[in-house]
């Protein structure tokens, strides 16, 4: 398909090939954090005038936050260890870290050993810190949870 469209060996080809996958996740992750939004908070903005546009800027966006960076944690982890649709989408041209990495190890050649370390090292640290950052933002009990009412 991303031959027909044109879209083989460029960055928006690797972008469509590695969202395919990843949307079932953001369905899950995104249904608790959903589920707990009162409706009776978008009808109160409603009555104070409030477009739809409003609504979900004011407040939607800043209720579901948590879940937003939760699910976009979880996509960028999915997308930076999904090599294999990298490396069939992206051609010559593109290398996204893990290509990169895959290139260095497997290639003809003398390689560096401290370059392919520190290839890992960068690939861990950026898993790392984007998950400290989700978790000084979300509870990780509040993908689980769910409030019935």
């Amino acid at each position: 398909m991303l031959y027909s469209l044109h879209l083989a060996g460029t960055i928006n080809g690797v972008i469509l090939a590695s969202l395919v996958p990843t949307v079932p996740f953001v369905i899950l992750v995104m249904t608790p954090y959903i589920e707990q939004i009162d409706p009776k908070l978008e009808a109160a903005a409603r009555v104070f005038g409030a477009s739809t546009f409003r609504v979900f800027r004011h407040v939607l966006v800043p209720l579901l936050a948590p879940g937003i960076l939760a699910a976009g944690l979880l996509v960028l982890v999915r997308t930076i260890g999904m090599f294999e649709l990298t490396f069939l989408t992206a051609g010559s041209d593109i290398q996204t870290l893990v290509v990169a990495l895959y290139y260095t190890v497997f290639a003809a050649g003398v390689r560096s050993a401290q370059s392919i370390d520190a290839m890992a090292v960068i690939y861990m640290m950026t898993t790392l810190i984007w998950l400290l950052i989700a978790l000084r933002f979300v509870n990780p009990t509040q993908l689980v949870a769910r409030v019935r009412q």
